[in-house]
């Protein structure tokens, strides 16, 4: 079964789509949304094989939704705009489809997902690591940044959302410091306690402190605290 979330602010659209999706069994879908951020909200939590997204969306468009997710599922593109098609395949998308949508056009792009599928040997849920020289995009309100992980200090968790510590910069990010924290390496990145993941080529200094955990000092002069519970787990990768 390939779980699926329809992105489509139109009700009648998305009937449509779901009535021509009946020919596919194999299409299991889990959930629906209709605006930016009900999809950015459903697509982290249900982390589907599959999103049929619409372009223009309240709230924004497609292009916001995948800025916002940490880790971007295969992507069938259903949309009245042909204008973003070159824009779309630089994203994990499988194909792109205009209204009105066409059943042998979706079987067709439903085949190539099946496809692509079928040569890749790994797991559906296994997530590829992020190298240091890896880029990531954010967008905190009207700016926008392509971070280099390497150059990443330190991740805060605020709530379901992180904000991002480098250079002088801090934007904030939405999507959970748990899933950010699947995609680093473990080696370089380690969770010092609930709220903060830190980057450990920024450490210069490391303190026993009095809650019993450590405290750690970071070349900007940050302070940050190990807590009682992950000491041990950092004396170990840290071989102290």
């Amino acid at each position: 079964m390939i779980n699926t979330i329809i992105v489509e602010d139109s009700e009648l659209a998305r009937l449509e789509l779901k009535n021509l999706l009946l020919a596919h069994p194999e299409i299991n879908i889990i959930a629906e949304a209709e605006d930016v951020d009900s999809a950015v909200s459903i697509i982290s939590e249900k982390s589907p094989d599959l999103v049929l997204m619409d372009i223009d969306l309240p709230g924004g468009n497609a292009f916001d939704v995948l800025a916002r997710l940490t880790i971007i599922p295969p992507l069938i593109f259903t949309t009245a705009f042909d204008n973003f098609a070159v824009d779309a395949f630089e994203f994990n998308t499988v194909d792109y489809l205009l209204k009105p949508l066409k059943k042998e056009r979706l079987a067709k792009a439903l085949n190539k997902l099946l496809s692509n599928a079928s040569t890749k040997e790994q797991s559906s849920n296994a997530v590829e690591l992020l190298s240091g020289d890896s880029q990531f995009f954010v967008k905190d309100g009207e700016k926008c940044w392509l971070i280099k992980v390497n150059d990443v200090r330190y991740i805060e968790a605020i709530g379901n959302y992180s904000r991002i510590h480098f250079a002088e910069q801090s934007p904030m990010h939405y999507s959970s410091i748990q899933k950010i924290e699947q995609r680093l390496d473990p080696k370089k990145f380690f969770r010092i306690n609930r709220q903060e993941l830190v980057n450990l080529n920024y450490i210069v200094a490391i303190e026993p402190w009095i809650t019993g955990g450590l405290r750690l000092t970071l070349t900007c002069g940050k302070e940050l605290d190990v807590s009682r519970r992950q000491s041990n787990n950092f004396k170990s990768l840290m071989a102290l």
